[in-house]
């Protein structure tokens, strides 16, 4: 239907500089934008109460029939209340819009329709798209800053506000396997600050899938998020993965790459999958595994362990299909000799630490599935703590925060562009 709009607004201005302008302009916004939606509504339930017999566009409106006695005949109470009005919050700031009340004609029920017109649940004062960008600026940035770049473009949202948007959104959000994507994935884990507990007290623990090319061009990412949970460092994994066992269950084949944490395994159940290690965690976590038996940094011992490891782990890309049980071969020889070398040299806990890495090192490359594995998950920890390092955090809170913001970077949620589903 078309609308009639026509406005009157009287300024008064000292000097025409762009800035004065610009702030004329935005003094202008909040009441103009009130105006145009009490014009627009009063023309549109006009519209809608003169054709409640005919008019398909009142199904869905809660007003289309009496809930009291079920009469679809209404007549206006109060077509423009003068002495009440709506508070809304949208992203260009607060709006006043005057209550509209209808009475059914049958038993005289009253009921108001501004928030049935505007698609708002009761009490409601803001939409659901709003909510969904605030909760993205409270995810990217921290709320102060926030709060002052709403402010700096026109509109005013208290930190309370933007994090009350972060949590019910983020509790909205839900991943898993997706069957569509390809059968590939990685998990890991990263501390978080928790409030009351020392240092980085709880771990988040991720899940995520490889995108299939036609995704990957959607959503500009060639990962995706599949699983996110935030508990202790020796619970297990089980809550995160049971979501995506069924998923997983519809691959011929699931490569999962993890840094070698036995509860993932646990967590998968019964479930027969690919399981490869992590090449950047082997020597990253060697280090720590020196360091408990007590090799230092600066001795030649620890550089020599190192180097034969870093040159295990470094595979060649593009290898010949008939090259491939050759090449690991030989891989699997060298590090057979750097065992016999850490036990000779009676650094046990890192020759445990290698003979128990030894059987997936090079699962997806006997597979065939591609040249290396490293952990692209690493790239959406640093995403994580970007943000995460403001501070500390509610379990709660956090995992609502990095369910947003990871959605954003990998899901191509955005609700910047009116696009609220992570993909």
């Amino acid at each position: 239907m078309k609308i009639e709009l026509s406005f009157n607004y009287n300024l008064e201005l000292s000097d025409c500089k762009l800035d004065s302008l610009i702030s004329a302009f935005k003094q202008m916004i909040s009441p103009l934008l009130s105006a145009f939606i009490a014009t627009v509504l009063r023309q549109f339930a006009d519209r809608l109460l003169g054709n409640m017999a005919v008019d398909c566009s009142l199904e869905g409106k809660t007003f289309s029939h009496c809930s009291k006695c079920g009469g679809h005949s209404f007549r206006w109470k109060t077509r423009e209340s003068k002495s009440v009005s709506a508070k809304l919050v949208t992203s260009l700031g607060m709006v006043l819009i005057p209550q509209m009340q209808i009475q059914c004609k049958k038993c005289g029920h009253k009921k108001y329709i501004v928030r049935s017109l505007l698609d708002l649940l009761p009490y409601a004062r803001i939409s659901k798209l709003t909510e969904h960008q605030l909760a993205l600026c409270g995810s990217l940035t921290s709320f102060r800053v926030s709060e002052v770049f709403a402010r700096i473009f026109g509109a005013s949202f208290s930190r309370s506000t933007i994090w009350r948007c972060v949590q019910k959104v983020g509790k909205s959000l839900f991943f898993a396997i997706s069957p569509d994507e390809l059968g590939e994935g990685q998990a890991d884990g990263t501390g978080i600050p928790i409030n009351g507990i020392a240092k980085r007290g709880k771990e988040l623990k991720v899940l995520i899938q490889k995108n299939t090319v036609e995704t990957a061009r959607k959503t500009g990412s060639r990962w995706r998020l599949a699983g996110l949970d935030l508990g202790s460092y020796n619970g297990s994994w089980e809550n995160l993965l049971r979501p995506s066992l069924e998923a997983i269950r519809t691959f011929k084949s699931f490569l999962l790459t993890t840094d070698g944490d036995d509860t993932i395994r646990k967590g998968l159940g019964n479930l027969t999958i690919l399981l490869q290690r992590c090449l950047w965690h082997i020597p990253h976590q060697l280090k720590y595994c020196l360091w408990e038996d007590e090799i230092t940094r600066t001795s030649e011992l620890w550089k020599t362990i190192m180097g034969k490891i870093y040159q295990i782990v470094a595979l060649r890309p593009y290898l010949e299909e008939d090259e491939i049980e050759a090449f690991i071969k030989l891989k699997k020889k060298d590090l057979n000799k750097l065992l016999d070398y850490c036990r000779e040299q009676g650094c046990q806990k890192s020759a445990n630490y290698l003979e128990n890495a030894g059987p997936d090192m090079f699962t997806a490359l006997q597979n065939r599935l591609h040249g290396k594995a490293t952990s692209q998950v690493e790239r959406v920890m640093r995403t994580v703590n970007l943000r995460i390092n403001y501070g500390k955090w509610s379990i709660t809170g956090a995992l609502n925060a990095m369910k947003i913001r990871l959605a954003f970077y990998y899901n191509g949620y955005d609700p910047s562009r009116n696009e609220l589903k992570p993909k």
